[in-house]
C-alpha cells in the first residue's frame, strides 16, 4: 500500500480544510499555540479531566493534558472531535439551542444551518471534527494556522521519502516552505490536490513531488500500486525542492473543477 501522500481540500469561504496524510505530531507543531482547554465532542468521558454539568461535555484542561490528548490514540477507533474554548463560563452560558448545536457538530462533523463552528461564548479558534476513513476536517479562525501545518507536514513525508531510499544517510536540512507557494498549494487544494511524495523523482539534487489530482470523487487516498495511483489520478502540478539552493518552487500544469466537500465527512 501506498501511504506516502498527503491529500488536502479546503473551503476559504468556509474555514476549513479535509485532509489525510497530516498527523496529529503535524498538526501540534504546526499551531501557534496548543489550546488551554478543549470541549469534546465525542462522549470521550475516559480521557476527559474535567466535566461541564450545564451543557454535559467533557472537557481536557492543562495545555499539557490538551497535548496529550491530541497525540493520543482514540479507543475503539473513535474520532478526535474537540474544539477549544477560553473559559469555562462561556459554556455555562450556553443556550439548549446552542448545545444542540455542538452535539450536531459532533454527530455530523459539519455545523448547522448557521454554517459556522465559531461561538462568540465561546472565543473558540480551532474546531477538529475528524472524519471518515482517516480524513480530517479541522476549521480554523485563523486559515494561516493550517498553513504552518501543512508545511510541517510536507517537511516530514519528504524526509520520509527520502530515508527509505538509503539505508545510512546525514539529516537533511529542508528550508521552510514560503507563503506564496503554500497560497498556491492551498488555491490548488480547493479542487482537491494529492502531494504523491510516493511517486517523487530525486536527481541533481532536486527532489520533484508530483501534485495529482482524482479523476473520480471516492472517498479513497491510499493505493496498492504506484501505477494504480498514476490510472486514477491526473497531474496538475509539481513541486520542487533543490537542496544545492535550498529553495522550493512550484510549477502548475492545469485547473480542474470543484465539487462537494462534505463528501469527505
Amino acid at each position: 500500500m501506498l501511504h506516502n501522500l498527503i491529500y488536502l481540500r479546503v473551503s476559504l469561504t468556509e474555514q476549513f480544510g479535509i485532509a489525510w496524510g497530516i498527523n496529529a505530531a503535524d498538526f501540534i507543531n504546526g499551531i501557534r499555540e496548543i489550546p488551554h482547554s478543549i470541549l469534546l465532542l465525542n462522549d470521550d468521558f475516559e480521557r476527559s479531566n474535567r466535566y461541564n454539568s450545564h451543557a454535559k461535555f467533557p472537557l481536557v484542561m492543562g495545555r499539557s493534558q490538551v497535548r496529550e490528548y491530541i497525540l493520543g490514540d482514540q479507543p475503539g477507533g473513535n474520532r478526535h472531535q474537540w474544539l477549544d474554548y477560553q473559559t469555562e463560563d462561556g459554556i455555562d452560558s450556553l443556550t439548549d439551542g446552542e448545545i444542540a448545536d455542538l452535539l450536531y457538530l459532533g454527530h455530523m462533523g459539519i455545523p448547522t444551518y448557521r454554517r459556522t463552528p465559531f461561538l462568540g461564548k465561546l472565543h473558540n479558534e480551532i474546531v477538529y471534527v475528524g472524519g471518515n476513513n482517516g480524513f480530517k476536517r479541522v476549521y480554523f479562525l485563523n486559515l494561516i494556522e493550517q498553513d504552518h501545518i501543512l508545511a510541517l507536514s510536507i517537511k516530514r513525508h519528504l524526509r520520509e521519502f527520502r530515508n527509505a531510499k538509503r539505508l545510512f544517510s546525514r539529516p537533511l536540512p529542508i528550508k521552510d516552505l514560503e507563503q506564496p507557494i503554500l497560497t498556491q498549494l492551498v488555491q490548488l487544494s480547493r479542487r482537491g490536490v494529492i502531494l504523491a511524495f510516493e511517486l517523487t523523482k530525486e536527481q541533481h539534487r532536486r527532489f520533484e513531488i508530483p501534485l495529482l489530482s482524482k479523476k473520480t470523487e471516492q472517498d479513497k487516498v491510499v493505493w496498492g500500486s504506484a501505477e494504480q495511483l498514476q490510472a486514477e489520478t491526473q497531474q496538475v502540478g509539481t513541486l520542487t525542492y533543490n537542496t544545492i539552493s535550498n529553495k522550493w518552487t512550484i510549477g502548475v500544469n492545469q485547473v480542474h473543477e470543484a465539487t462537494d466537500l462534505n463528501d469527505f465527512v
